[in-house]
This record gives C-alpha cells, sequence and structure tokens, in this order.
C-alpha cells in the first residue's frame, strides 16, 4: 500500500525575506553610484535619479502582473520567471555601454524582481490570518531590512575598488542564488484542492473588487502615502547627504543604516506586539508617535540642528512609519484573503510608481537642502495618517 506524501514543510521566514528584498537590492545598492553616475555619463542629478526610478517604474508595472498571475497559477511558477528575467537584465545592465541602455535593463530588472515582493506577501497571508500575517510580515521586515544595509555598504565598496558595473553583475548573482533555493525548499502555498483555474477575465475582476472594497483601498492607499516619505529620503538622501558635502561616499552607508535600523526596530517591536493588542490598536498608537514625530523631523533639518540633529529623530521617525506601515499592509491582505495576491499587487505597484514619480521629482526640488528633505518626508507622512483617519470605514477598534 503506497505511503502518503508528506506535506511540503512551510518557506522559512528568511527565505521569504530575501526572496521579497529584490527591491532592496536593486535599489539600495545603486544609491551609492548616483553622484557617480552623473560624472561617468554626463547626467544631470534627476537623470541619474532615473537609474533608480526605472527600477521602481518596473517594479510598479510588474507587480500588477504576477499578483493576479500567482492567485490563478500558483506563487512558484511566476516567482521563478522573474527571478530569472532579474538575472538576466542585471547581466545585462553590466554590460551595458550607454545610460539610456543601462536605464532600460534597469527597468527590466524591476519587472523580473516585482515578482519577488508581490508573492513573498501573498505567500506570508496564504499560510497566517491577519494578526499572525502581520506578526510574519513584522519578522520578515526585521530580517529583510539587514539586505539594504548590507547592500548599501556593498555598492559604495564595489564602486570604490570595481567600479560600478560589478554592481549590477552582484545583483545577478543574488538572483541565482534565491533560483535555486526557491527550487529546492519554496513549496506551492496556494493550492487550489481540486478546483478548476478561474478564467482569465478574473484577473481584471479582482482588481475591480480589490478596489470596490472601502477598508482594502484605504489601507492600501494609507500604506503608499507613508512608503513615499521613505522613498523621498531614497531618492534624495545620496545628493543632499553625499553631494551636499555632509558625509563621505564611503560613509553614505552608516547613515542608511541607521534609516534602515528605524524600520527593523518597529517590525521587530510590533512582532512581539501584535499577538497582545492587535494590528488595529497599535497601528492606531503609530500614527499617533508619527504625528508627534513629523514636525520634529522638518525641524532636524534645519542648518541649526546638523546632522546631531537630524539622524536621532530619523531612527525614530522610521520606526514608528514601520508600525503603520505593517499593520496597514495586514489589515489589507485580510480584508480581502482570497485575492491575497491581487491585493499584494497593489500595494506594491502603488508603492513603487509613487517612489518613482516622486523620487524623480524630489531629486530635482530638493537639491542639497536637508531641510526640503526633511519637510517632504514630515508632509507624506501626514498626509498618509490624514487619510485613514478621514477615510477608514467605522469608528476606531
Amino acid at each position: 500500500m503506497p505511503r502518503p506524501s508528506a506535506t511540503p514543510a512551510p518557506p522559512g521566514i528568511v527565505l521569504l525575506a530575501g526572496i521579497s528584498a529584490f527591491g532592496a537590492v536593486a535599489i539600495d545598492s545603486f544609491l551609492p553610484l548616483l553622484p557617480a553616475l552623473v560624472l561617468t555619463f554626463a547626467v544631470g542629478p534627476a537623470d541619474a535619479q532615473m537609474a533608480v526610478g526605472a527600477v521602481m517604474i518596473g517594479f510598479a508595472v510588474g507587480q500588477v502582473l504576477y499578483g493576479p498571475l500567482s492567485d490563478r497559477f500558483g506563487r512558484r511558477l511566476p516567482l521563478l520567471c522573474g527571478i530569472v528575467l532579474f538575472t538576466l537584465s542585471g547581466a545585462a545592465a553590466a554590460a551595458a555601454e550607454s545610460f539610456e541602455t543601462m536605464v532600460g535593463w534597469r527597468f527590466v530588472q524591476g519587472l523580473g524582481g516585482s515578482a519577488g515582493s508581490v508573492i513573498a506577501r501573498a505567500i506570508v497571508r496564504d499560510l497566517h490570518a491577519r494578526d499572525e500575517a502581520a506578526r510574519q510580515l513584522s519578522f520578515m521586515t526585521t530580517i529583510m531590512g539587514t539586505i539594504p544595509i548590507v547592500c548599501s555598504f556593498l555598492g559604495a565598496q564595489l564602486l570604490a575598488h570595481a567600479g560600478w558595473r560589478t554592481v549590477p553583475a552582484a545583483m545577478a548573482a543574488y538572483g541565482l542564488v534565491l533560483a535555486v533555493l526557491v527550487v529546492r525548499r519554496l513549496p506551492e502555498t496556494n493550492r487550489r484542492d481540486g478546483r478548476p483555474p478561474a478564467p482569465l477575465s478574473d484577473l481584471v475582476r479582482g482588481y475591480g473588487q480589490a478596489l470596490a472594497h472601502r477598508a482594502c483601498i484605504v489601507h492600501t492607499a494609507t500604506n503608499i502615502v507613508l512608503t513615499t516619505a521613505f522613498f523621498v529620503f531614497l531618492s534624495a538622501s545620496p545628493f543632499v547627504l553625499i553631494g551636499g558635502g555632509r558625509v563621505a561616499a564611503e560613509a553614505y552607508g552608516f547613515v542608511f543604516a541607521l534609516a534602515i535600523g528605524g524600520l527593523m526596530a518597529g517590525a521587530l517591536l510590533n512582532g512581539r506586539l501584535v499577538r497582545h493588542f492587535g494590528a488595529p490598536l497599535l497601528m492606531r498608537r503609530g500614527k499617533q508617535a508619527l504625528v508627534g514625530l513629523a514636525p520634529l523631523l522638518a525641524l532636524s533639518g534645519t542648518e541649526a540642528a546638523g546632522l546631531g540633529g537630524f539622524l536621532p529623530v530619523l531612527f525614530l521617525f522610521q520606526t514608528a512609519l514601520s508600525f503603520v506601515g505593517i499593520n496597514a499592509i495586514a489589515s489589507a491582505l485580510s480584508d480581502l484573503p482570497e485575492r491575497a495576491g491581487t491585493v499584494s499587487a497593489l500595494i506594491g505597484a502603488g508603492q513603487f510608481a509613487a517612489g518613482a514619480v516622486v523620487g524623480r521629482w524630489a531629486t530635482a526640488a530638493i537639491g542639497h537642502d536637508l531641510f526640503q528633505m526633511t519637510l517632504l518626508m514630515a508632509g507624506f507622512a501626514l498626509l498618509g495618517i490624514a487619510l485613514h483617519q478621514v477615510l477608514a470605514p467605522g469608528r476606531p477598534r
């Protein structure tokens, strides 16, 4: 008599963090390169920022496709296709002879890498209900937070010792390693239990259902607007800090590590507290903290405050931002659990579309002005809180 097949072990949180980190790998390792690209290719700062903006646009477009496709066909196959595309385009970007060609391949790289972040969030929702999903997303964010720090340091060191082309080549190597790990260790979590796949028209219907669900779209929009505050920092800080002569290129990674460390601290605290207090209460407390910290962040960007005043407030601001953002994601995914891939795609596409548009505009508008950067970051944080307060259905829980 044949033995029943064993149920595959669920994917480890470290593997999911690695899968969801393609955005960090593609973007954060390039940040120290931006001032150097201005000199290498004789382009302006706003044009150089398109080396990052192209990836963001690719991530926005790709997630719109990968989310519903993973709902229909399962998580593994779309994920593997995306990783292969990320790997090949990273190698092509490293070999590009012109700035325009490199930016084009960076867009394709975003298309491929977007599969990782959208599908990793959907896998978490496949396996866990709202509060536990918030807990797992918190731990995943904490682990993933080390990757941008490493990427920023690694990008600066590769630039200094081996040239910018080694950075996209290193991204291709990362994609190759993740492809092997997914093949060997990631089971299919979107099991249909014998149900036939939905028709292709259902892909569009899923987006309509998500957009029509008030609670889901408000949680999604809140996360997108809050994330834009971080994208302002992501896009403008190399020019403000390095180009403005506030820190050396090799030391930029320390400032970036502090910002990511705030996100990690918020994620770690949220993961420990959410089982006891629930996502809605922690989200409310995070919003209250942001209301107090946003004006302080803006003031910390003045010349009188200096870097000594800016850096501690930046850490606390990022911590509160993490509290609100993670619980908003978990709530949005739980509002429509049967459309987890589609909702995850809306979140990711919105984040990166806003980041690409606002990042290019912010880089041009801010220049080297630290106060302008902190003012914009604070403004987007307060806008996200106001959006949730006004539009969220029902009374606060």
